[in-house]
């Protein structure tokens, strides 16, 4: 048959079906970008709003306002006394240089860890592209839907800084393994200065986060020698170096001890040995051998179903597929096996398997059906409004996490000069929201000062106060209680 022969209307049937395919394609990346603006512009507003929750962020934000006010630029301390070993200074600069220009707030303290997803979005953006994706934007839904990236975009931890130098290093490491000769230094120095950086981040478990990935990628392509020597530059080693050592041996000179605990307790005995008892700042986190893998479902939720498809599809035909695929699940699934013997873990570990593994969401969701890629942004856009509803839950949660509303009721009411005394041993949140006031006494230690006082109890001790006490403020966990 000639188509010339063919009724028009079989092709305006075709024109009007596909217009109404390309409608709804239309429609469906409006619900993703706007899925995007809208849990972005949440992330900032719970930045803004929510108050700093012990243990973590409260810490670091604490140890970031110590190096402010106290000029602890050298060697971050977790109290005017106490040098912080268990991290290098990096996250803690970054912090405390955002406080210097914004304030001592919590926005201020967050806002580092904003930038540093914001860069990391760009650079999962720029693997998209190399991956062929047309829509590379769509890598921005996966991520700010992911639990654990869209938390650590904005709180105060050091993971967010680790994870955009461990991302970017990997780019830079691809570039430099994909590039022709002529490009290829540039690359290579760029790669090794983030190395540099990237101890005086997290000190070798950066190293880990980044090498393990490539020697992954190195044993899939079975070549290991050949991409090692396209990635080995003496003149990129000189630079990281450079980068590291310097701040390394002055911390040594300064805090005598300073690299037997980092590099001896923090990097190894904290993972080798179930329960360590030397961590000098916290709890060491024993868990069952693959824990890990419980988190990561946690993490990339709603993603998990895509997760195990696409690797059963990877693993079926690992020989056949691109050589960038095989780099981005080595990277998102190295770290994973790595953590999965070790004990010593917490939640956020996964954190840079989240980046690599959202590129290949992506490429997922740019080849679904029409009908499916509306059924996706639909499911995108509840989930977020979902989220949005919470609000009021996760706020009265981290609000029970920090005593920030006891120090202001504190402060409404007391002198200037007053002190506030804590019968309970004080965390974090009351040094961070209440400098230089606040002091540890025991119950049973009070000083008789003829003056009122104003006391922190635990809630469970409350009727145990004298009767001339006055309830000022009662929280999840202490109480304010003015004594005269």
């Amino acid at each position: 048959m000639n188509i010339s022969d063919l009724p028009a209307s079989t092709f305006t049937a075709e024109a009007t079906t596909g217009r109404h395919e390309a409608a709804a394609v239309r429609h469906a990346v409006r619900l993703l970008i706007a899925v995007v603006v809208l849990l972005l512009v949440y992330r900032v507003v719970l930045m803004w709003t929510l108050p700093l929750a012990d243990t973590t962020e409260a810490r670091y934000g604490e140890i970031a306002q110590l190096t402010v006010t106290h000029g602890f630029w050298l060697m971050p301390h977790i109290d005017p006394q106490t040098p912080f070993f268990a991290k290098p200074p990096l996250s803690t600069w970054v912090a405390a240089a955002s406080m210097a220009v914004f304030g001592v707030n919590e926005f201020a303290a967050r806002l580092p860890s904003l930038l540093a997803s914001l860069a990391t979005m760009l650079i999962a953006m720029a693997f998209a592209s190399a991956l062929q994706i047309r829509r590379r934007w769509l890598v921005l839904p996966v991520l700010m839907s992911c639990p654990l990236f869209f938390v650590s975009a904005g709180a105060v931890m050091t993971d967010a800084v680790q994870m955009s130098i461990v991302i970017a290093a990997l780019y830079t490491a691809w570039r430099a393994i994909d590039a022709e000769p002529a490009q290829r230094r540039r690359w290579q120095l760029a790669f090794w200065a983030l190395v540099g950086v990237g101890a005086l981040s997290k000190g070798l478990a950066d190293w880990a986060l980044i090498g393990l990935p490539l020697i992954a990628y190195a044993l899939l392509e079975g070549r290991p020698l050949q991409i090692f020597l396209r990635l080995f530059n003496w003149g990129g080693v000189g630079i990281a170096a450079c980068i590291f050592v310097p701040w390394y041996a002055a911390a040594e000179h300064a805090y005598p001890g300073f690299l037997n605990y980092f590099i001896v307790g923090e990097h190894f005995s904290r993972f080798l040995i179930p329960g360590w008892k030397g961590d000098r700042y916290g709890i060491a986190h024993s868990q069952p051998l693959g824990t890990i893998w419980i988190f990561w479902i946690a993490a990339m939720f709603p993603w998990t179903g895509v997760f195990v498809t696409s690797f059963m599809r990877f693993v079926a035909r690992v020989r056949s597929v691109s050589s960038l695929e095989r780099f981005l699940w080595g990277a998102t699934l190295a770290p994973l096996v790595f953590f999965t013997f070790a004990h010593n873990i917490i939640w956020t570990y996964g954190l840079t398997a989240v980046v690599p593994f959202s590129v290949l969401v992506a490429r997922w969701l740019e080849r679904l059906s029409e009908q499916r890629l509306r059924i996706a942004s639909y499911g995108l856009m509840v989930l977020s409004l979902a989220a949005l509803a919470a609000e009021p839950t996760i706020a009265r949660n981290v609000k029970g996490n920090s005593d920030r509303d006891l120090v202001a009721a504190f402060h409404h009411v007391a002198p200037a000069d007053a002190v506030l005394e804590y019968h309970v041993p004080p965390v974090y949140s009351p040094h961070f929201y209440a400098p230089d006031h606040v002091r540890y006494v025991p119950s049973g230690q009070e000083a008789e000062t003829g003056m009122p006082r104003f006391v922190v109890v635990a809630n469970k001790d409350l009727k145990s106060q004298p009767a001339t006490s006055q309830l000022l403020f009662e929280g999840t966990r202490h109480s304010l209680v003015e004594e005269k």
